[in-house]
């Protein structure tokens, strides 16, 4: 199946915040009904500040990110990315989900080599640890 015009709307404004880290595009792109499945929880998390500040410190942390390959089914994507923090590489895949208004109402992460998760979870944490103090 094709790109819906939603997933166009969303990727354009999606790749542009993942260049930029600007925090008024996050806000834009994110459903105020949205979730998170990660790779740290077995059950999917449905809080918008949550998911945003998860977004927020995945972005800030991963150098050298790139989004290496798209699959689309109508408002549901996959792309495929690599990255490292430091010295540790890693690669996966973001499963998003769109509404009609091109923002995200859904996104699933899944990650590799298990190295590569445990370092961006302690990232994570830690920025998370850092923002609420």
């Amino acid at each position: 199946m094709s790109k819906s015009p939603a997933a166009e709307k969303f990727l354009t404004l999606w790749y542009a915040y993942v260049e930029n880290h600007d925090p008024d595009l996050l806000d834009r792109l994110v459903a105020e009904k949205t979730g998170i499945s990660s790779p740290a929880f077995f059950t999917p998390k449905y809080d918008r500040p949550y998911v945003m500040a998860i977004l927020r410190a995945v972005a800030e942390g991963l150098q050298d990110f790139e989004y290496t390959k798209e699959w689309f089914d109508g408002n549901e994507m996959i792309l495929e990315f690599e990255g490292r923090l430091g010295d540790t590489k890693l690669k996966g895949i973001d499963r998003i989900t769109v509404n009609e208004n091109g923002q995200m109402e859904h996104i699933e992460v899944l990650i590799r080599p298990l190295n590569g998760l445990i370092a961006l979870a302690e990232h994570v944490k830690a920025a998370l640890a850092n923002a609420a103090s």
